[in-house]
């Protein structure tokens, strides 16, 4: 790395909020923001762990390579498979996000927390922004959690979540389990279902369908501080459209057979006025920004949620994961 103290690039909060992100922001004709970053990782890594997002501006990560090196500098191992999302190129753990249609919302969660095991930091980077739309919102979950109503917030933090999963043998309305799990043999899915903590049913002989109750609500690792940490919005059959949940009925008779709901822990439903409220919550808390080809947001994966507007035009974003912890 070369020495770049002369460098000094803007630092500014993003919004006015007290869990704002920080922008970064360097001249539009620097070469070292890499160089940057490596002299800071240090420095950098403190603001993350407060403002649970850093934009990074005017440093041109807009190629997986440079992706990639930043998070060797910010990962003490990032992930190359994580069973949603595909690499970019070989031996490279930068990736593309998973395929969703570009004129829906993409509804905020945190990656991967219905697994035993998450990445902790991600990153984001744009290669090419869309043409109309196509922000990642983000929204601190510190925030959401402080407010939700107190009925809402202590039933999830008392009951926890579980998250219900049907997989067809092939990819049919989402990834199948040969797919996700990367193997035809059902002793290999069963003991890779225990080893996540998740229970399993097999029905009609080549149906799987999952379980896993996980904390809605954990403690950040370094900080200790709350955070509203999970994917009910995800996987709630409520947030479907309308249409979507009639598609839903027709094509599967008995609940259970529904590509993917979640309810509480103990196997009772989450009312719909909850889910109602709580995407109120994060619609009040979010904060977004529009993309500059280059952008890199890194994130931590604990401390903010994120989403994804309705998007026109081609729209290239990179995604890393990397240090995995484990509820």
């Amino acid at each position: 790395m070369n020495n770049n103290n002369n460098i000094k690039p803007e630092y500014k909060k993003m919004s006015d909020s007290p869990y704002s992100p920080c922008l970064i922001e360097f001249d539009s004709d620097s070469e070292s923001a890499l160089d940057y970053l490596y002299q800071h990782t240090r420095e950098i890594e403190n603001i993350l762990s407060s403002a649970g997002a850093v934009l990074v501006r005017g440093g041109g990560f807009n190629n997986y390579q440079a992706v990639e090196k930043v998070s060797d500098l910010f990962f003490l191992e990032a992930l190359k498979y994580n069973g949603e999302h595909y690499p970019v190129a070989e031996n490279t753990s930068v990736q593309r996000p998973v395929n969703y249609a570009n004129a829906e919302f993409l509804l905020w969660h945190n990656e991967n927390t219905f697994n035993h095991s998450f990445p902790a930091k991600a990153i984001f980077a744009c290669e090419l922004k869309a043409d109309v739309g196509g922000q990642t919102p983000i929204a601190d979950s510190r925030e959401v959690l402080n407010n939700l109503d107190k009925e809402v917030r202590e039933a999830f933090i008392n009951k926890q979540v579980m998250y219900v999963r049907k997989y067809e043998s092939h990819d049919f309305l989402g990834v199948g389990w040969k797919t996700i799990f990367n193997t035809d043999d059902k002793q290999t899915v069963e003991r890779l279902c225990r080893e996540k903590h998740m229970s399993f049913e097999w029905v009609d002989g080549d149906i799987l369908i999952t379980r896993a109750v996980r904390p809605a609500v954990i403690e950040h690792p370094v900080s200790g501080e709350l955070s509203w940490i999970n994917q009910v919005l995800h996987w709630h059959f409520h947030c479907l459209s309308p249409a979507s949940q009639e598609d839903v009925k027709v094509m599967f008779e008995e609940e259970r057979l529904y590509p993917r709901n979640c309810y509480f822990g103990d196997g009772s439903k989450i009312p719909n006025d909850y889910i109602d409220h709580i995407h109120a919550v994060y619609k009040q808390c979010q904060m977004q920004f529009d993309w500059q080809n280059g952008d890199l947001l890194l994130v931590d994966n604990v401390l903010k949620a994120h989403a994804r507007n309705p998007y026109k035009g081609e729209r290239k974003i990179l995604v890393s994961f990397g240090d995995v912890i484990t509820y």
